[in-house]
């Protein structure tokens, strides 16, 4: 595979919001499958693989259809674009057959603004972070697909999760809370493109076994300088906290006295905003029964709600 072709489509997958995916399976028997993806949050991401396959596809959809495709090859056969509409076909691989994917999507346009050129720098720093010994071999979650500098409304989580943003780059995405969020975000008025998303620890952590666990208070203390320079270059209206390591977080930047099971899905002035604490979207809260996701879908609606009678 030409690596000129792999970096092309990562390029794209970075700079395209797409709003339909087509994609068509063969297998070494002749057989065929298609998928039709179409609407306001679909997503795709491209993994590099250290292993005999170069790399793998993850693509998903609001209603929760997630698609892993892993790839021996990709080839763009042809790119072409329409104003600000880039539509790309490209064919995958495999060990037992080939898929082919068109992906229609609007251009993210970059311009040297001050905002864009403060959140590069914020995005360099961020990615070059040592302050977390156990951390220095991760890679901070952050960049132009956590969403727009230009928003009313930020999202902040706890941390990206080890089989979601972890591998696919992408903030809540790729795993059962990022199908969950995309759910609760697709009940709203608004896309991925049209809010911004982040999370109180910018890497995953993790123990010395490899097993997933909650940051720490020094680390959400560490990436507080990273978050606080999100949130004054964002300067959004809301702030929604998804789960108390988010709401403990932005505590660390200036004092509340909110408590997230007292709280939740309420609205408080906050450093010169209104900060709505809800709980997360894990499946570990909505499937125990903390916050069902029929809640959870109530408490994002409310959102919209408050944007249409006061903001």
């Amino acid at each position: 595979m030409s690596k000129e072709y792999l970096t092309r489509l990562k390029e794209i997958t970075n700079t395209v919001i797409p709003n339909e995916i087509s994609l068509v399976t063969h297998d070494a028997q002749g057989s065929q499958d298609s998928i039709e993806m179409r609407g306001k949050n679909l997503t795709i991401s491209v993994i590099e693989e250290k292993s005999q396959r170069n790399c793998t596809i993850l693509i998903s959809d609001e209603r929760g259809l997630h698609v892993s495709i892993p790839c021996t090859g990709v080839e763009i056969i042809e790119e072409y674009t329409n104003d600000d509409l880039l539509i790309t076909e490209f064919y995958f691989f495999a060990y037992e057959g080939f898929a082919q994917m068109t992906v229609k999507g609007k251009k993210v346009i970059f311009k040297n603004t001050d905002k864009d050129l403060e959140y590069n720098k914020i995005i360099k720093q961020a990615k070059n972070c040592l302050k977390c010994e156990a951390m220095q071999d991760t890679e901070a979650v952050i960049g132009y697909q956590n969403g727009s500098l230009n928003t009313d409304i930020m999202f902040i989580a706890e941390a990206p999760g080890p089989r979601g943003a972890d591998v696919t780059g992408i903030p809540l995405h790729g795993d059962v809370t990022g199908s969950n969020f995309e759910k609760l975000l697709a009940s709203t008025r608004w896309t991925r493109s049209d809010v911004f998303i982040t999370n109180a620890v910018l890497c995953c952590p993790t123990r010395e076994n490899g097993t997933v666990r909650s940051p720490i208070k020094q680390e959400v203390k560490n990436c507080g300088t990273y978050l606080s320079s999100m949130i004054d270059l964002v300067n959004p209206k809301v702030i929604v906290t998804l789960g108390k390591k988010a709401l403990e977080a932005i505590k660390e930047i200036e004092d509340h006295k909110l408590v997230l099971n007292r709280d939740v899905a309420t609205y408080t002035k906050w450093n010169n905003r209104w900060v709505y604490p809800l709980y997360h979207p894990s499946p570990q809260v909505i499937n125990t029964g903390v916050r069902t996701l029929t809640q959870q879908t109530n408490d994002f609606q409310q959102i919209n709600i408050k944007f249409q009678r006061e903001l």
